[in-house]
């Protein structure tokens, strides 16, 4: 049995944890938003998604199988619906096109912030709205050590 869910960080194509766990799948289905915000996890490197707020947040719909859907919740920090212990809850939300039409209602992964850790660790918006940029441009912005103008003293 294949599912359908919506991916916006590491699981979304050419992202880490998409090379782990969706690249043999042929999982990608098409590109679509979320409503929301998009923030940065203190000492993480992916982020979190939280259902407050009217920001269009660009993800993926990607479609697996069960034992694909078992890795992706273990790897989420997803262990059972409503569990304060989850790093993310799998709620169903609605899922978006460009033009802001409601498509469909698909599982996300939505950071538990019952979770009093992870409240702790919540960090800055993502204003771009688009964890790939977002990455992209962090990578962009950081200068090698080597890159230094020589005039400076």
């Amino acid at each position: 049995m294949k599912h359908r869910i919506f991916v916006y960080g590491t699981l979304r194509l050419g992202m880490y944890n998409y090379d782990l766990y969706l690249r043999d799948e042929d999982s990608f289905r098409s590109y679509a938003y979320i409503k929301g915000s998009l923030m940065t996890i203190l000492t993480k490197v992916y982020p979190a998604y939280l259902t407050e707020g009217h920001h269009m947040i660009l993800g993926e719909i990607h479609e697996v199988d069960e034992e694909t859907l078992k890795k992706i919740d273990k790897m989420e920090g997803y262990k059972g619906y409503n569990c304060i212990d989850n790093e993310y809850n799998k709620e169903i939300c609605p899922i978006y096109d460009d033009q802001g039409h409601e498509i469909e209602k698909l599982p996300v992964y939505v950071y538990n912030m019952d979770n009093e850790d992870n409240v702790l660790l919540l960090g800055d918006d993502i204003h771009c709205l688009d964890y790939v940029q977002y990455i992209q441009q962090k990578r962009d912005g950081k200068k090698s050590l080597f890159d230094f103008d020589s005039e400076e003293e």
